[in-house]
């Protein structure tokens, strides 16, 4: 598809324009058709759960929800349900931990009694939601890859890096499927070093220049950490942590072969960003932003939630050399009600200031024309 000559044109030696972050959020990824976070709950419980109703973790979900928030999930009608978002049933159980208090039935630790611990329940719902995400991560990448590709048409690819957001996988394939070792032959770089490195060079070999930074500060659902070694594996093109529960045994550490755990930080006021990679992840993802000219946010409401991204933010934005930071807002769709547009715009001028370039640009246009996007910041 691309040969030499274009290679060197999008990764040669030319002086970059212009610097471009682009941060994706659940909208991007809603573009092929993933749930967003407020239909995780009926997406699951419909077409999931009936599937593996005697499985431990879903038993004690569908207890969980009808204990603490009176909602039968076997309710055939559960896409009309009232859910609580994710943010009040993650905080509910975050607090409860921090206080060290607990729920009926629910205790912060369970030992030889009938209760079912906090953290076993906070762990179902993590995997609730990647099991969620991964089901319809098979969908097509085809927004994800078309960005790509007008990125390089317009020689764009070179100076861009992507942060993410989303657990899912579907920018990472599209990345990860430009390379072509003779015509093309462009890297994936997560800005972390997984064991593959060392132990399966043949499925994921440690990546080289030239690269496209992609750096995900919330996880991702193919990456197993293993908490004791203190190392990472990936599972590339594949929702690793869905061996986790599907197929525990292929989920063992390539360096210590002890099982692994998620690292998907959940959508909650109470993030945990203590893991050592992702602290990694982050510190590259901040310094990106500092030497970038302009920031597009993609798919990205900027809710209260995220108060470590707007942290980042603010951090970045005082500690500037260049000059200030250009922010475009591309997160619309064609059901979006104008009150939540405005909500949305003050949220992002009262933080980040008056001068967000705050459009009525949806993901997909954006990847159909990001020139056109990135222009509005000159």
């Amino acid at each position: 598809m691309y040969n030499i000559l274009t290679r060197e044109i999008i990764f040669g030696g030319f002086k970059a324009a212009m610097n471009i972050t682009i941060f994706l959020g659940a909208g991007a990824s809603a573009a092929e058709n993933l749930p967003i976070q407020n239909e995780l709950f009926s997406q699951y419980f419909k077409y999931i759960l009936p599937k593996n109703k005697n499985e431990k973790m879903n038993r004690e979900l569908v207890k969980f929800f009808r204990d603490l928030f009176f909602i039968d999930v076997e309710n055939k009608d559960v896409e009309n349900i009232n859910f609580p978002t994710f943010e009040e049933v993650l905080g509910v159980l975050d607090l409860a931990e921090q206080r060290r208090e607990a729920f009926k039935n629910y205790k912060s630790e369970s030992y030889n009694d009938d209760n079912t611990s906090i953290s076993y329940i906070r762990q179902c719902l993590i995997m609730l939601t990647a099991y969620a995400l991964n089901n319809a991560t098979r969908a097509s990448n085809s927004y994800h890859e078309l960005l790509l590709n007008n990125l390089i048409k317009e020689d764009l690819l070179k100076d861009t890096t992507f942060i993410s957001v989303n657990y899912d996988i579907h920018i990472d394939n599209a990345i990860a499927n430009l390379y072509d070792e003779r015509d093309f032959p462009v890297m994936l770089n997560y800005g972390i070093d997984f064991t593959n490195f060392n132990f399966d060079k043949n499925s994921w070999q440690r990546p080289k220049e030239p690269m496209v930074n992609l750096y995900k500060i919330h996880g991702s659902l193919n990456w197993l950490y293993c908490p004791i070694c203190n190392s990472i594996t990936i599972t590339p093109f594949e929702g690793g942590v869905m061996r986790i529960i599907e197929n525990i045994n292929q989920a063992k550490c390539l360096n210590c072969g002890q099982i692994t755990v998620p690292i998907i930080v959940p959508p909650t006021y109470f993030k945990n960003m203590s893991n050592v990679f992702l602290s990694t992840v982050w510190n590259k993802s901040e310094k990106a932003i500092r030497e970038s000219d302009v920031l597009i946010f993609c798919g990205y409401s900027f809710p209260e939630a995220d108060m470590h991204i707007k942290y980042l933010l603010k951090r970045v934005q005082t500690s500037r050399t260049k000059e200030n930071l250009k922010v475009i807002v591309v997160n619309n769709h064609s059901k979006k009600k104008n009150s939540l547009r405005e909500k949305e715009k003050n949220r992002y001028e009262r933080f980040l200031g008056k001068d967000v370039i705050y459009t009525r640009y949806s993901f997909e246009e954006f990847a159909n024309n990001p020139q056109k996007i990135i222009d509005l910041a000159k």
